[in-house]
């Protein structure tokens, strides 16, 4: 089962993510970016150090939030992805746009 612990601070907030990423399973996810952006977030870091498992579903969530903060003008982007997860994303091509967000900066910069 998927798990979803949030973390607000000032500076970042983060969304620690544990268990398999499938949908629909990980509809928790979508609905706490959903709550960081109605509360004014503007940084969001998705912490997948503990995901066991990814599959297409769950890169399809991943690229939904992604387009969710982009949005609402703000940054996300995933870390502490395992090799397992970082390589599926590699091999899709969203590695790189999913860690290193280029909204990140401006985001920082509001």
């Amino acid at each position: 089962m998927t798990s979803v612990k949030e973390e607000r601070s000032p500076g970042v907030s983060v969304l620690h993510i544990s268990g398999p990423l499938r949908v629909p399973l990980s509809r928790d996810l979508e609905w706490s970016v959903h709550g960081f952006l109605r509360g004014g977030v503007r940084r969001i870091e998705l912490d997948l150090a503990a995901v066991s498992d990814l599959d297409a579903g769950g890169v399809a969530l991943l690229v939904h939030v992604y387009n969710l903060a982009a949005r609402a003008h703000a940054g996300l982007r995933i870390v502490n992805a395992p090799a397992r997860v970082r390589d599926l994303l590699c091999k899709a091509g969203l590695y790189d746009l999913l860690s290193k967000d280029a909204h990140w900066r401006w985001a920082q910069a509001v």
